[in-house]
């Protein structure tokens, strides 16, 4: 009773905040079904479908929506298929029919699951891909297939493996052996060497639509794509950010080097990061000395601005203080001088994400780590829909904004925000709006645990969802 209480005070809370209610339904299918464990929803503009599953330990759930809430047609379930492939790395959809490409959590053995809505049916095929010795990157998918980078071991060769709908396998090979990665060292003679002395040794694929943590823009490999245009960008080195660029339609490949040497030479001992958003490339490098920020063009790798600071000094190029914040609101706390901040980005891993509103660009520099929460249940790491989606996958996707959202709200960092006009000259005195997810963690902070819940971009607004397992009740609001 008193959770259920608490879920009636939360919803009326959003609407007396001014939230707009989305959708709103029983879950029938889970009538005689086991106990919810997962809500996962995904927006699909082809054809104006939102998709809501509900995962138990037995079936999955699915339902199909238009973005204006209506049912387009009666759900249906099928086998949980998310034990032996926990990871949804993207659809593609043909005919009516949702293909969803899925992996098991090393990411070596892939499978197809096929979704038909209209005739109620499921079925599952597993491909003959079983990766065997490559380092995996990451994966996206472009015209309805989907592509899994990887490095040959030991060695600068690239391995793209193409699945499509039906689970048929091509596989294409990339050289970059004439790239000195290792800068003179020896002990760095090729790219898997490098990626291997890396701090995270994961690629991440960057989301450029919905505001990001600096938990899920931190790894130093970041695969960004614009249609057939991926760039995986390597900042490994403190030296250099390696940039290899691949045409998926062509399937023909390129590579560029930025050299960072220039970037405050007396700042010794410096870890780096950089981030790719429009046609700049903006660029971290920190020690427990100084600080330098700079801002490239992406095509020419020309430094258009720089800014730096020393531990002695004010950072008079922030536009908020200097915060550690835990990912709860009363977990918030600021830190006064600029020693204490360069203390704690360089005994961690620096990290840089960018968003731009009212064309302005609004970066955020610091460093995170991750924390155990008691708080909603709204990812389950490491097994079901929901949770394998957050855990890493974010390309194409199945739904990329469940796992910005959840690296937003449940992360520790230590950060600051600067806003740069569209000549990144330093714009003072400007108060920064709070986002769609700083809203959605505001009003979700004392939402009790027996709710599930999900995060989910439908056209250009954000919608937040949950399911009361007390009720089945599921309800979804705009923000």
């Amino acid at each position: 009773m008193k959770n259920q209480f608490l879920v009636l005070i939360f919803l009326v809370t959003q609407v007396l905040f001014g939230q707009e209610p989305f959708l709103s339904f029983d879950h029938y299918l889970g009538e005689n079904a086991k106990r919810p464990s997962q809500l996962f929803s995904t927006y699909i503009q082809e054809n104006d479908s939102f998709l809501v599953f509900v995962e138990d330990k037995k079936q999955l759930h699915a339902y199909e929506f238009d973005s204006n809430g209506r049912e387009k047609v009666a759900g249906f379930s099928f086998p949980n298929i998310a034990k032996k492939y926990p990871n949804i790395a993207g659809y593609t959809l043909i005919n009516n029919r949702y293909y969803l490409y899925l992996s098991n959590p090393s990411k070596k053995k892939w499978a197809v699951a096929t979704l038909d809505f209209a005739q109620k049916t499921f079925d599952f095929t597993e491909t003959t891909l079983e990766i065997t010795g490559d380092r995996v990157l990451e994966s996206v998918t472009y015209d309805d297939k989907h592509y899994i980078f990887t490095i040959v071991r030991d060695s600068s060769i690239l391995q793209v493996y193409e699945i499509n709908n039906v689970g048929e396998v091509v596989i294409d090979q990339y050289s970059f052996e004439d790239i000195d990665f290792g800068n003179g060292k020896a002990s760095i003679s090729n790219l898997d060497r490098l990626v291997q002395s890396n701090f995270s040794r994961k690629a991440s694929v960057i989301d450029r639509n919905a505001p990001l943590s600096l938990e899920s823009s931190k790894n130093r490999l970041k695969v960004y794509q614009n249609g057939n245009e991926i760039t995986l960008t390597i900042d490994s080195s403190n030296q250099a950010t390696y940039f290899l660029e691949f045409d998926l339609a062509t399937k023909t490949s390129s590579s560029r080097i930025l050299d960072k040497t220039s970037l405050e030479k007396e700042i010794y001992k410096t870890k780096s990061n950089s981030f790719l958003y429009d046609d700049k490339l903006f660029v971290i490098k920190c020690s427990s000395q100084a600080m330098d920020f700079s801002i490239y063009h992406a095509n020419t790798l020309e430094k258009l601005k720089s800014y730096s600071v020393n531990k002695d000094e004010q950072i008079n190029f922030r536009n908020t203080p200097i915060v550690q914040d835990g990912g709860s609101l009363d977990s918030h706390r600021e830190l006064e001088k600029t020693t204490q901040f360069l203390r704690k980005v360089s005994s961690s891993n620096p990290s840089i994400a960018v968003f731009s509103t009212n064309n302005q660009y609004v970066i955020t520099l610091g460093s995170t780590k991750k924390v155990s929460t008691g708080g909603p249940a709204i990812i389950a790491m490491g097994g079901g829909l929901g949770g394998a989606v957050v855990s890493g996958l974010i390309s194409g996707l199945a739904n990329a904004t469940l796992y910005q959202y959840n690296t937003y709200s449940h992360t520790l960092s230590t950060h600051f925000k600067v806003v740069l006009d569209a000549n990144n000259e330093h714009v003072s005195n400007v108060e920064i709006p709070l986002n769609s997810f700083d809203h959605i963690k505001e009003f979700t902070q004392e939402t009790p645990p027996s709710v599930l819940q999900t995060v989910c971009k439908v056209s250009n607004k954000y919608v937040w969802g949950a399911l009361n397992r007390k009720n089945s009740k599921i309800n979804f609001f705009t923000f």
